[in-house]
């Protein structure tokens, strides 16, 4: 049974987050490309200038990445709730679901043990 006044098609949620996941699956990778190429610029370009523009650079970044996987992982994770919480008709938790995914991550929520 749906939640009145909601309309969401199932099969369009699951393709979303499956095409979602496959797209944020690479960041971590890409991180530590991105990293590389700066210390790899900063060496090559024989200044030290420059080679202090990028590290400080590079360190006043180095958390968006990762921040933009953990933004992406919670509304994956709220989204599967919410349209869980639909199917059973439950409102309120389909509404807090997406109020929590729309929270924005801190860098202390990237702090976390690595597994």
């Amino acid at each position: 049974m749906a939640i009145p006044g909601w309309d969401i098609e199932i099969t369009g949620i699951r393709s979303a987050v499956a095409r979602t996941i496959g797209a944020i699956d690479p960041l971590e990778g890409h991180a530590k490309t991105y990293t590389d190429a700066l210390y790899d610029a900063g060496y090559s370009s024989g200044s030290d200038r420059v080679k202090q523009a990028l590290a400080g650079f590079g360190e006043h970044h180095r958390y968006t990445l990762p921040l933009v996987v953990v933004r992406t992982s919670n509304c994956i994770r709220a989204v599967t709730t919410a349209t869980n919480a639909y199917l059973r008709a439950d409102e309120e938790m389909a509404e807090r679901a997406q109020r929590n995914a729309q929270k924005a991550p801190r860098v202390a929520d990237l702090r976390m043990p690595r597994k």
